[in-house]
C-alpha cells in the first residue's frame, strides 16, 4: 500500500455497547465531519447477543461495504486483569494456558470459554490481560466478513480510552460507561493497575467511594492528586470531587484511532 493510500484511506470506527451502536469515520487521523451516528439498542438485559444482532442489522443496511472496521466493546463484556509475570508468557501456547489459569482463579471456570490476550509489557513486569467471550468475538468477525468488511481490530474500550489521553501522561484515569466504571493507574506509557465495578446512574458519588476503597488496598494512590475522567455514561454528574478532572469526549467511537498507523 502506498503512503498516499495509507493517509487517505478511511476507517469506520464502531463502539458496541449494551444500549447503543456508535460510529464515526476517521481519515488521516481525524474524524470526518458529519459522519458520526448513534443507533439505540433496546436491550434491558444488556445482552451482547442482542447488541450483536443490532450490529448485524446495521451492517446489512449500510451501503459502504469496503470501508474497514475498528471495533471497541463495552467494558461490561470485557474482563480485565493484571497478571503476574511468568516465563510461560514467552510462548503462545503456554501463555494461553497460563492466562486461562489466572482468569479462572478470579472469574471461575466460565473464563475457559473466553478469548484471552495480554499486552506486551517489558520482560519481568506484570501484564494487562483481557478476556472476551469467544462467541462474541467470533460473532463480530463473522458479521463484518458477511458484509464484505475487514476487521482491523476488536478490543475493549479501555484501550482506545487510554491511547486517547496517553500523550498527556496522567498518573491515573477513570472511565465511566452506563452501568460500569473503571479506575486505572499508569506509568511508562502503559496501564499498571486497575479496578472495575458496576455503578448506577448517580455515579459521581460511587466514583469517589470506589477510589477511596481502592486506596485502602493500594496506599500508593495517596500520592496521586489528579485523575483524568472520561465520561461515556450519557449521564453527566455535577459537583464531582476535585480529584477527578473531566476531559472532553465527543463519543466512544471518537476514541478509536486508525490502525493503519500502528
Amino acid at each position: 500500500m502506498s503512503l498516499i493510500e495509507r493517509i487517505t484511506r478511511a476507517t469506520l470506527c464502531l463502539h458496541l455497547a449494551p444500549h447503543g451502536l456508535h460510529g464515526v469515520m476517521r481519515r488521516a487521523g481525524r474524524p470526518v465531519a458529519d459522519s458520526a451516528f448513534h443507533l439505540p439498542i433496546p436491550n434491558p438485559d444488556a445482552s451482547w447477543e442482542v447488541a450483536l444482532a443490532s450490529l448485524r442489522g446495521w451492517l446489512k443496511q449500510d451501503g459502504d461495504r469496503k470501508m474497514p472496521l475498528a471495533v471497541s466493546l463495552a467494558s461490561r463484556w470485557c474482563a480485565m486483569l493484571m497478571v503476574p509475570w511468568s516465563g510461560a508468557l514467552l510462548d503462545r501456547s503456554s501463555a494461553q494456558r497460563f492466562l486461562h489459569s489466572q482468569f479462572a482463579a478470579v472469574y471461575g471456570d466460565g473464563a475457559r470459554a473466553w478469548r484471552l490476550a495480554a499486552d506486551d509489557a517489558p520482560y519481568g513486569k506484570p501484564r494487562l490481560a483481557c478476556g472476551i467471550d469467544a462467541a462474541l468475538l467470533q460473532g463480530v468477525q463473522e458479521a463484518a466478513a458477511a458484509h464484505g468488511r475487514r476487521c482491523l481490530s476488536i478490543e475493549p474500550i479501555v484501550g482506545p480510552a487510554w491511547r486517547s489521553i496517553a500523550g498527556e501522561k496522567p498518573a491515573a484515569f477513570a472511565l465511566v460507561e452506563a452501568g460500569r466504571l473503571l479506575l486505572a493507574t499508569t506509568g511508562g506509557g502503559r496501564i499498571t493497575a486497575l479496578h472495575s465495578q458496576s455503578c448506577g446512574a448517580a455515579w459521581g458519588d460511587e466514583l469517589d467511594r470506589a477510589w477511596r476503597r481502592w486506596n485502602l488496598r493500594a496506599p500508593q494512590l495517596d500520592a496521586i492528586e489528579h485523575v483524568a475522567l472520561l465520561d461515556l455514561s450519557g449521564v453527566p454528574q455535577e459537583d464531582l470531587p476535585g480529584r477527578f478532572q473531566p476531559l472532553p469526549v465527543a463519543g466512544a467511537a471518537h476514541l478509536m484511532r486508525e490502525t493503519a498507523w500502528a
